[in-house]
């Protein structure tokens, strides 16, 4: 049996050297390979985006419409990817103006059917919502599977006495976990992390069939209304949210439709 590779790229926005920002996506990306070499027939090829070197290079296509071969190399190392570690600092309840204008730069759609970990760093845990209220938006706008757990670490999480490493696990696990199941990676036999969270190859189809999953390349028109952008409509290409017998099953109904129920009530 031929062994799969699964190519990661980690993309980190930390402004410093070191960095937190950087730490946390390090320490993802360790967590990472460690669960998916549980799989068997697997190898892990990680290809990091440090946006600090790729500053002028973003400025400079937003001056000329003119990506240089820097940041051209990254637009390629997000296509091949088959799931995404980013990371961002997070500044006045948002992400960082150097992530958001990285992802400025990419095509719009280019993270359909790739598995994405959001992960945000910042001074205290007040800033940890912004992981939903702007990088889940951002990277659902651009056609990405998000998992459900993203990360979160303020400076204090970096110490000796903390549940970081244990919520690194829990969402790596979501993550490693939708990649061996979209990518039909063959597993190993199950096994149990020390920290007490099954590894990538204990998740089963129960676990990941919730996901919204859209294979479909990105089109204008079949955006929100259409339903496809939910994960709903396209048949075969999508899975959905829940069995067809679900009651928890995902529908979304246009929002003309809504408006006219209005209307007629």
């Amino acid at each position: 049996m031929m062994t799969k590779t699964l190519t990661i790229a980690v993309v980190s926005a930390g402004l410093s050297n070191p960095s937190s920002t950087a730490l946390l996506a390090d320490q993802i990306t360790a967590e990472t390979r460690r669960q998916l070499n549980a799989a068997a027939d697997v190898q892990i090829q990680v290809e990091r985006i440090e946006l600090r070197e790729l500053g002028n290079a973003i400025m400079q296509y937003f001056l000329t419409g003119i990506p240089t071969p820097a940041l051209d190399q990254a637009h390629a190392t997000l296509a091949r990817a088959h799931g995404v570690i980013t990371a961002t600092p997070i500044f006045k309840a948002s992400y960082s103006g150097l992530f958001k204008s990285f992802w400025d730069t990419v095509e719009e759609g280019a993270l359909a059917g790739k598995v994405i970990l959001p992960a945000a760093t910042g001074g205290t845990a007040r800033h940890s919502l912004a992981l939903e209220t702007s990088l889940r938006p951002l990277l659902a706008y651009m056609k990405g599977i998000v998992i459900p757990s993203g990360l979160f670490a303020a400076t204090d999480d970096f110490g000796t006495d903390n549940t970081l490493p244990k919520r690194i696990q829990a969402s790596v696990q979501e993550f490693a976990g939708l990649l061996v199941k979209l990518h039909g990676v063959q597993v190993s036999a199950t096994s149990e992390s020390s920290g007490g969270y099954p590894t990538a190859v204990a998740v089963t189809s129960a676990q990941t069939d919730g996901a919204l999953v859209g294979t479909d390349d990105y089109d204008e028109a079949s955006g929100a209304n259409s339903g496809s952008f939910f994960g709903i409509a396209k048949g075969a290409a999508v899975i959905n949210a829940g069995s067809g017998d679900d009651p928890h099953r995902l529908t979304v109904t246009p929002f003309e439709q809504l408006l006219q129920d209005a209307h007629n009530g």
